[in-house]
């Protein structure tokens, strides 16, 4: 385990087994060490809003992404009555009616997305948070948080 940077809360992330950068906050991983820069801002509580509606984001390219949806283009399934405001969604969307699955290589279950086969293999990298106020233990820091609730 490596670590990334000097001088800032970014500095106490690190590397997974896997080669991914972790976020020291929720312990999401990303690929990219820009990629977990951008994702710190959620943590800060920086929002972007946007100037059509009352939603707001973390990430100016989040809200850019959003912006679209008032444009009132639609990209629409030609499988199903859905339809996108991105066209890169679609294709994603597209992937559930074609049968395309991302297998586990370390278990049987497989993913329609790639994100989140992603999100299930740090379940076999063993890391556990456990709750401090019952004997269970999540995979993933958010659903501590959930659990918690």
């Amino acid at each position: 385990v490596n670590d990334i940077d000097s001088g800032s809360e970014f500095s106490h992330s690190k590397k997974s087994k896997s080669n991914r950068y972790i976020c020291n906050q929720c312990s999401n991983t990303f690929v990219r060490k820009n990629t977990l820069k951008i994702h710190l801002l959620i943590h800060e509580g920086i929002r972007h809003p946007c100037e059509k509606c009352t939603k707001s984001f973390s990430d100016k390219s989040s809200l850019r992404k959003h912006i679209l949806t008032h444009k009132g283009i639609r990209y629409p399934c030609n499988k199903c009555p859905k339809s996108f405001s991105i066209k890169g969604d679609l294709k994603t969307h597209l992937r559930t009616h074609e049968g395309i699955r991302f297998p586990c290589n370390q278990c049987d279950k497989s993913f329609s997305r790639k994100g989140n086969l992603k999100k299930h293999l740090l379940v076999h990298e063993g890391i556990r948070y456990p709750c401090n106020q019952c004997d269970n233990s999540f995979s993933r820091k958010n659903y501590l948080m959930s659990h918690l609730l």
